[in-house]
């Protein structure tokens, strides 16, 4: 093969390389589209802005917003349900006594006696102690005066530590809260309530003590505070039953004693 012969075929392969690369680099700079990637019509895209625009001034227009009052039409008046109005529910008077009577246990004997009124090492439970759910008597000297020496609490024996004298820390109804607040919970079922006068009562008797009590110097165990419950508290008592009345005499037997009465009368007036 000649070197003319030779020089052609290489132009002619640089030829081809040159082409390609060229269709390469077009492809590269042209993508061809592929099925999907089509841009949104413009057309279109201006028709569903006009509806919107139209159908939003229609909405506006022809209807009263978001408002209830507006698009209620039947007259029906919305209520919220039983149990979701948001508000606490009403407390009893006997509530309202416990619950103050919670604040001041967590305020002055949550530390030793704890929340659960189950006391610690030797500072006794308050859960079911007969000193508590007794007479109100000792339980308000234990209270106002405060505590030495040993005690026994439902057959255990507990001692070592003081309780300090309430007397000069709490009034006479934040005493009287207390009491009966722990005389109703921590297993103490007893729904009666210690009054602010029964603890003036007890301070007026007891409150000029100097120390402590101990557990053989307490009342007895049943005796109670002088005074009574409140009215409130009191349970309703039913109403007397309404006497039946007589049942009235018929007509026809007092027309008949009437005729008598006069028979007689006019028999009388005859003879003399």
């Amino acid at each position: 093969m000649s070197e003319q012969q030779e020089n052609r075929d290489y132009d002619h392969k640089q030829s081809v390389r040159d082409c390609a690369s060229i269709a390469n680099h077009q492809t590269e700079e042209n993508p061809k589209p592929h099925q999907g990637t089509e841009p949104f019509p413009v057309w279109l895209l201006i028709i569903c802005v006009i509806i919107l625009i139209v159908g939003g001034s229609y909405v506006g227009a022809n209807s009263g917003g978001f408002e209830f009052a507006n698009n209620n039409k039947s007259g029906y008046e919305p209520g919220v349900p039983a149990g979701l109005s948001g508000k606490a529910p009403e407390l009893s008077e006997f509530e309202k006594y416990v619950k103050g009577g919670e604040a001041v246990y967590k305020a002055v004997c949550n530390g030793c006696h704890q929340a659960t009124g189950a006391g610690q090492g030797q500072i006794p439970p308050l859960v079911e102690s007969e000193w508590v759910i007794n007479g109100t008597e000792r339980f308000a000297q234990i209270v106002l005066n405060g505590m030495r020496g040993p005690i026994i609490v439902k057959g255990v024996s507990y001692g070592g530590q003081e309780m300090p004298a309430q007397k000069g820390a709490l009034n006479d109804k934040q005493v009287a809260q207390v009491m009966t607040y722990v005389r109703s919970k921590f297993g103490n079922i007893n729904e009666s309530i210690v009054t602010k006068e029964m603890i003036e009562i007890a301070r007026h008797k007891f409150g000029d003590r100097p120390n402590q009590y101990t557990s053989a110097e307490l009342s007895p165990a049943q005796t109670m505070l002088p005074g009574d419950q409140p009215e409130w508290l009191a349970p309703e008592e039913p109403e007397a039953e309404a006497e039946p009345e007589p049942e009235p005499e018929p007509a026809g037997e007092s027309a008949r004693i009437d005729s008598g009465q006069t028979g007689n009368e006019l028999i009388n007036s005859k003879t003399t």
